[in-house]
């Protein structure tokens, strides 16, 4: 006979009681958020955010408008040119 989960104690080893298995799920701090933000911002802004990155190198970023293409550095960089068109967080 198999346990079912509502059997089984709150905890780990239940996958209805809530708790994250970090070994499946990333940590909270680790999953990357910030991303889909910045690109929903843009999207509200009337831009397109986009990013590449390529195995052994940093990512890339990249605004567009009207086939015009503003390329970014980092994260950091596409939320102060989002603050330029006056957009918001």
């Amino acid at each position: 006979m198999h346990d079912t989960d509502a059997k089984k104690p709150t905890g780990s080893l239940n996958s209805t009681a809530g708790d994250t298995d970090t070994h499946t799920v990333a940590k909270a701090q680790a999953t990357d958020k910030a991303f889909p933000r910045l690109r929903a911002a843009f999207a509200l802004k009337g831009h397109r955010l986009h990013r590449r990155a390529e195995l052994g190198s940093a990512e890339t970023f990249w605004v567009e408008r009207w086939g015009l293409v503003r390329y970014l550095p980092s994260l950091h960089d596409a939320a102060l040119f989002l603050a330029q068109i006056g957009g918001r967080l």
